[in-house]
Order: C-alpha cells, then sequence, then structure tokens
C-alpha cells in the first residue's frame, strides 16, 4: 500500500519560492499562496495535484484561511516580508505546522540595531564598530568617533528596505558629510526608527547560510553574491544578480578555519535567542566579512537567501520535505543533511532599468526544454507566461534566474551564458562576469 504524500504550503511569489516548489514536488504535493501567477510555481502546484491563490504574502488571515481549505500538512514560509509581518505566528496559532521564523525571531533580519546588539552580546570578537542613532543631534558626535578611528561608514536603516536602504562610503556616500545627510534624511523619512552607522569593512562579503531547528544546525555550502547591477561590481546595490557556491563548499578565499568561525557565531547567536526566549526555526542566513583580521559579522537574515538559496537547495542530496519536517519536529540531524560536491551558479535576468521600474512590461521567450538539455534551471520571478515558452515581465524586479551545477564555478558559469544566448530572446539583461574564471582569479589573488 502506498504512503500518502504530505502536503506543503509555499507562501511567496519569487525565484526563491520558485526553487522551493521544485525540491517539493519530487515527493510531494505543492499548493502556493503566490504575489502574481509566477510560471514555474504554477507548473509545480499543477503537476503535484496541489492548489493556488494570488494574494497579499503579508495577509496572514487570508493565508491561514486558504492553509486550512486545501488541507495543508506543513507551511514553508521563508521570505522577509511575510515574516517580518507574522505570517508564520498565524499559521501556528491556527494548529499548522510551519517551518519559518516567527516575528519575534524574524526580528535579527528586520531589525538591524537588534541584531547588532545580539551580535555584540553573544560574539564580540566578530562585531565591527557601530554607533546607534536615535536623534539628529547624535550624528556628528557619532561620526566624529569613525573619523577619530579612521573609518569609512557604512549606513543603515533600521527597519526592511529590500535590500536598497544600505549605503556605503565611498561608493554611495562620498564622506562623512553625505553620511550625515542621509541619516537625517532616514531619520525623518522613517521617524519611528533607528539609523546604524558601521564600520566599512575591507575585505570580501560572502553569505553562508544555516538550517536549524533552534537547537541543531546544519551548515549549508557558503556562497558568493553579486549584489551591484553591472559588470565588474558597478552601479547601484541591487537583489542579488547572482551567485556561486564552490564544490568544496567554501569559497577560493576560505579556509576551514573561517567556517568554523561562522558556524560558531551562528550558534551563539541561536544559543542567545534560546536563552532570551526566542526558538528560532528555519533558516539562518549569515552575512560576513573575510578581512585582513579575519572574519567580521556583517548582517542576519531570517530565511534562505535570492539567489543564495537556488543555489543550495541545487545541491542538496535528499528530501526538502524531509528535512522540513525535521526542523518543524525539533529533531533535525546534522548526519542525515547533505550537499552534492560540486560547483554551483545562478544568475538572474532584470529588464534594462532595472532596478529602477520599467515603464511598461515587456515579452521575452525561454526556450525551457533547452535549458533542461544543457543541464540548467529556469526559476521564474518577477514574471508570467502569455502562452507556452512566451512571458511577459512585471513591474521592477528581477525577472528570471537561470542556474546549474558542475565540476567547477567558471565551467557552469559559462554555461548558463550559453543556454542564455542560445534560448534566452527579448530586452533582458545579465551579469556574464558571475562565477567567471576571470572574477574567481580576482578574488584569489586578492586574498594573497
Amino acid at each position: 500500500m502506498s504512503q500518502s504524500k504530505d502536503h506543503f504550503l509555499v507562501v511567496g511569489g519569487g525565484g526563491r519560492e520558485a526553487s522551493f516548489a521544485l525540491e517539493l514536488i519530487k515527493d510531494s504535493v505543492v499548493s502556493a499562496f503566490i504575489t502574481h501567477q509566477n510560471p514555474t510555481i504554477l507548473d509545480c502546484v499543477h503537476s503535484s495535484g496541489g492548489s493556488v491563490l494570488v494574494g497579499d504574502v503579508c495577509d496572514a488571515e487570508s493565508i491561514v484561511h486558504f492553509a486550512s481549505e486545501v488541507g495543508i500538512d506543513y507551511a514553508f514560509v521563508s521570505a522577509d516580508d511575510p515574516l517580518a509581518n507574522g505570517v508564520v505566528d498565524a499559521l501556528l496559532e491556527s494548529g499548522i505546522r510551519t517551518v519559518g521564523a516567527t516575528r519575534a525571531a524574524s526580528r535579527i533580519e528586520w531589525d538591524k540595531v537588534f541584531s547588532m546588539a545580539v551580535v555584540k552580546e553573544a560574539a564580540p570578537a566578530f562585531t565591527p564598530f557601530f554607533e546607534i542613532i536615535d536623534r539628529a543631534e547624535q550624528i556628528e558626535p557619532a561620526l566624529e568617533r569613525f573619523v577619530l578611528k579612521a573609518m569609512d561608514v557604512v549606513v543603515k536603516p533600521q527597519g526592511l528596505t529590500g535590500g536598497k536602504g544600505v549605503k556605503v562610503m565611498p561608493e554611495h556616500l562620498r564622506d562623512h558629510k553625505d553620511c550625515a545627510n542621509y541619516a537625517l534624511k532616514l531619520l525623518n523619512s522613517r521617524p519611528d526608527e533607528q539609523v546604524l552607522f558601521v564600520e566599512k569593512l575591507l575585505g570580501t562579503e560572502f553569505t553562508i547560510m544555516g538550517l536549524t531547528d533552534g537547537c541543531n544546525l546544519v551548515m549549508s555550502p557558503a556562497s558568493y553574491d553579486y549584489p551591484f547591477r553591472f559588470e565588474n561590481d558597478t552601479g547601484p546595490g541591487t537583489g542579488g544578480m547572482g551567485c556561486f557556491t564552490a564544490a568544496d563548499g567554501k569559497l577560493p578565499f576560505l579556509t576551514d578555519a573561517d567556517i568554523d568561525q561562522c558556524e560558531s557565531v551562528m550558534r551563539c547567536v541561536l544559543e542567545s535567542l534560546d536563552k532570551a526566549g526566542t526558538r528560532f526555526n528555519g533558516v539562518l542566513n549569515g552575512g560576513f566579512f573575510k578581512t585582513a583580521k579575519g572574519i567580521r559579522f556583517m548582517e542576519f537574515n531570517s530565511r534562505f537567501g535570492d539567489p543564495e538559496g537556488l543555489n543550495v537547495l541545487s545541491l542538496l542530496d535528499g528530501s526538502l520535505a524531509e528535512v522540513l519536517r525535521t526542523i518543524e519536529s525539533e529533531t533535525l540531524n546534522v548526519e542525515s543533511i547533505s550537499f552534492s560536491p560540486a560547483a554551483s551558479v545562478t544568475k538572474y535576468l532584470v529588464a534594462a532599468e532595472y532596478p529602477n521600474r520599467s515603464p511598461s512590461p515587456s515579452e521575452f521567450t525561454v526556450n525551457l526544454d533547452g535549458m533542461s538539455r544543457m543541464g540548467l534551471t529556469t526559476y521564474f520571478s518577477a514574471a508570467e507566461r502569455v502562452s507556452g515558452n512566451r512571458f511577459t515581465t512585471l513591474g521592477g524586479s528581477r525577472v528570471v534566474a537561470i542556474g546549474g551545477t558542475g565540476q567547477d564555478i567558471a565551467s557552469v558559469s559559462d554555461r548558463i551564458n550559453q543556454g542564455i544566448k542560445q534560448f534566452v530572446t527579448g530586452d533582458l539583461d545579465y551579469r556574464s562576469d558571475v562565477g567567471s574564471q576571470v572574477d574567481i582569479d580576482r578574488m584569489t589573488e586578492s586574498r594573497q
């Protein structure tokens, strides 16, 4: 007698949620509460026999009603806005088994001041110098302390900004005067929030995510993200334009000791949250810098990164559904989760105007079968299907991601470039240098 499949709910409509759906349909029924008619998610829902509803993914009441109506066994919420708006709390209160951080636990992401304070207490050796600004008159004295330390400044809003509110000196802010003006602008436009001044870390930024049930922690491969719009890391900061991981689970500039230190910071933070009465459940996403002085903490997210999550899940050995079940039951087994010893690369295609909104939608095509024959996976994000392999862009967000795995980073990067050239038409742009050999050589040489 065959065992019935568990029924999972995915909340959100981007490329990250598309990757969840693609993994879950391997052994589960998938339903989705989505922002728009994402083609990847729709295909997964329909092929698995699930249901779909388009709506506001921060509307907890509607999500709970939908989950109850279609008979969800497990919900998986791993996007910043739904987490910050308490969607997980509402699902749990309704009795639905859910993986994802509660609003209190996800504060580690939506409140940068809180996050920095937690890390300073839990792992002070890895914490950069920072100042918290409540009022305009605090700005100049705080900046003077950075001047005395000969430090450039990163100015961060306290709350969520979709990856577009943090500004760095001198790339975005020429000098300390510009930092002061931007901080004042933030205080005026966000009167209920504080502003964070943080030491600008000199080195190489990277991400490492941990799957956790609040006690046990399984580290995923480290990933390198490309957060700037144009080739050679120029242009405005954006949602990540691409990402890679290496076959050894590290990166060209990291050592085993570096990875161990990141894991130590994350474990200390989980313990600190737990002692304060907040059990973290889901994905703890750590942003770090490798500097001349060693590893330094930058920020936490409380969910899978996008595109980092696409990379990591493409390497997961076994069942995502089983991993989520063990997280929910707080029985996560470190020994039972592993990742393939392969490199992975993901590249996002965007409208030419991105990160600005496009004046109007535009059509494009993706030959999905052709991509598949090349061993590439297509993850739609801000797009909807017109018919067949014809699609249309939506708004000012990233449109579609193409990902692949292989023996080494550069060859996978080249294969994705070839796939895009052969099988995508339309006015879309992407960074061909994501994971290129030239870029990898640059990173390696910079650490020698």
